[in-house]
C-alpha cells in the first residue's frame, strides 16, 4: 500500500472516481437484479412460491447475482483501501501536530 503521504494523497485522489463508479455499478445491479428475477419469475409456470423457487434459480438471475457479487466485492475492497489510506492520513496528522508542540 501506500508508504507516503503524498502517495496517499494521490491514491485517494485518484480512487475518487473509480469509487464512484463502482458504488453506481452496485446500486444499478441490485436494480437489474431485481428485474431478471422479476421477469424469470413472470415467465415461470406454478404457484406463487414456485415461480418464486423457479426466479431464484433461473440462470439468467444466478449469472446477474454473481455479477452484483463481483461489484460488491470490488467496491468493498477500493473503499476498504481508501478508508486505509484515510487512517494512516490521519496518524500522519496527529504525529505532526505532535511533533509541532514537542510532545514526540
Amino acid at each position: 500500500m501506500k508508504k507516503n503521504m503524498d502517495q496517499c494523497i494521490d491514491f485517494l485522489c485518484e480512487s475518487d472516481f473509480p469509487y464512484g463508479e463502482a458504488k453506481g455499478r452496485v446500486k444499478y445491479l441490485d436494480k437489474k437484479l431485481k428485474v431478471i428475477k422479476a421477469q424469470a419469475f413472470l415467465k415461470a409456470e406454478g404457484t406463487g412460491e414456485q415461480r418464486k423457487a423457479i426466479s431464484e434459480i433461473d440462470p439468467d438471475h444466478l449469472a446477474a447475482l454473481e455479477e452484483y457479487k463481483n461489484a460488491c466485492l470490488d467496491m468493498e475492497t477500493l473503499g476498504v483501501q481508501r478508508e486505509t489510506i484515510n487512517i494512516r492520513v490521519e496518524i500522519w496528522r496527529t504525529n505532526s501536530a505532535n511533533q509541532r508542540k514537542g510532545n514526540i
